[in-house]
């Protein structure tokens, strides 16, 4: 769930906000003046989003992750290094 506060409440109830994004995977948007607004998500969230940033940088892998999505939902096998490999170097 994410919840809008404003600074001055975020401010006040710093900890309350950090104990629930840190325990319980809140998210929070911080409103500001002038629309500045920051988004307060726990290390693991963002961890997690930079490792698929970083997954979907390049054409192989973004093609190597959706084909293996694709063959879960068509009961194939996955790819192994080798195949992977493969394809990469084809790309």
């Amino acid at each position: 769930m994410i919840e809008a506060v404003t600074t001055r409440d975020f401010r006040k109830n710093f900890k309350k906000y950090a104990d629930s994004v840190a325990e319980l995977g809140e998210t929070y948007i911080v409103a500001r003046p002038e629309n500045k607004n920051v988004v307060l998500i726990s290390q693991k969230e963002y961890n997690s989003w930079q490792e698929t940033n970083y997954l979907l940088q390049n054409k192989a892998n973004r093609y190597a992750l959706a084909h293996s999505i694709s063959q879960l939902g068509d009961h194939e096998h996955l790819l192994t290094p080798e195949q992977f490999e493969a394809q990469a170097a084809n790309d």
